[in-house]
């Protein structure tokens, strides 16, 4: 399965938004603000949110200034977490993406709430 999120602009270099997205604190400013964050180390984090089980990740691949993979760390089910960035003259317009391996009774349970979890994330990319 893959969702997308909605695109957003925003105003800094790519270089200084990559860098920031590389670093797994960087991520409790971007997830709902009710989200109980772990940070475990600079590429390791963890939350959770009400009603669903503890989703730990961690950065696994970066292509400079243009992606960060972040990847499940452990848990059931595998999926990747992309953020797309795209440098616009001097701002940077970010995506994220989730891919994962689900079946067709799981995707009916999480389809909606992964939406607004990437709708949230990238709605909160401004206060990177």
């Amino acid at each position: 399965m893959t969702l997308e999120s909605t695109s957003t602009i925003v105003s800094m270099p790519i270089k200084e938004v990559f860098g920031k997205l590389t670093k797994a604190n960087t991520y409790e400013r971007l997830l709902p603000q009710e989200a109980n964050f772990e940070s475990k180390d600079e590429k390791q984090f963890s939350f959770k949110l009400s009603g669903m089980p503890v989703i730990a990740l961690k950065i696994e691949r970066e292509t400079l200034h243009n992606e960060v993979v972040l990847v499940a760390d452990g848990g059931n089910i595998p999926f990747e977490l992309i953020v797309m960035l795209t440098e616009i003259n001097t701002q940077t317009k970010i995506q994220v993406k989730f891919e994962g391996a689900l079946n067709t009774m799981m995707q009916m349970m999480v389809k909606k709430p992964l939406a607004q979890l990437l709708e949230t994330l990238i709605g909160n990319a401004e206060k990177l």
